[in-house]
């Protein structure tokens, strides 16, 4: 004898508080994230600054050379930084929206590298995503 399936839960306010709270602290993480850029864009445009005008070697060159590593992580940094904070805000954007259900998958997993923070907001939403009323939510 079969019983039948139990229905599924409809989207309910309780759904809707959690796509807005996500949706809060991707926008948080994201001026986070672009706060950092601001920095590492600052400290490199110190460096540069600091030996433009006659840093260690007073010419410059023996100081570039020494400093070429350094200069090159910080622009991955900058670069990853930006790409980091546009993902999220997007992120954000499309949970309000409940749209893009894997972009906020696969922001939420490159999220989930940020320790502790990054990885606690994206095991949240990952759960949150899996239940079956918010995905049918999102139109998946």
């Amino acid at each position: 004898m079969s019983h039948p399936a139990p229905p599924a839960a409809a989207f309910g306010a309780e759904d809707e508080s959690h796509l807005k709270l996500l949706s809060i602290f991707y926008y948080v993480l994201a001026a986070l994230g672009a706060a950092a850029l601001l920095m590492a864009v600052g400290i490199t445009a110190l460096l540069l600054g600091y030996l433009g005008a006659g840093g260690p070697g007073h010419d410059g060159s023996a100081a570039v050379g020494d400093l070429t590593v350094p200069i090159v992580v910080m622009a991955l940094s900058i670069g990853l930084s930006l790409a980091s904070s546009i993902l999220q805000f997007m992120t954000a954007r499309r949970l309000r929206q409940r749209r893009g259900r894997g972009l906020c998958q696969f922001t939420a997993a490159i999220t989930c590298l940020s320790f502790p923070l990054g990885t606690l907001l994206g095991v949240f939403t990952f759960i949150v995503l899996a239940r079956p009323q918010v995905r049918a939510a999102f139109g998946d």
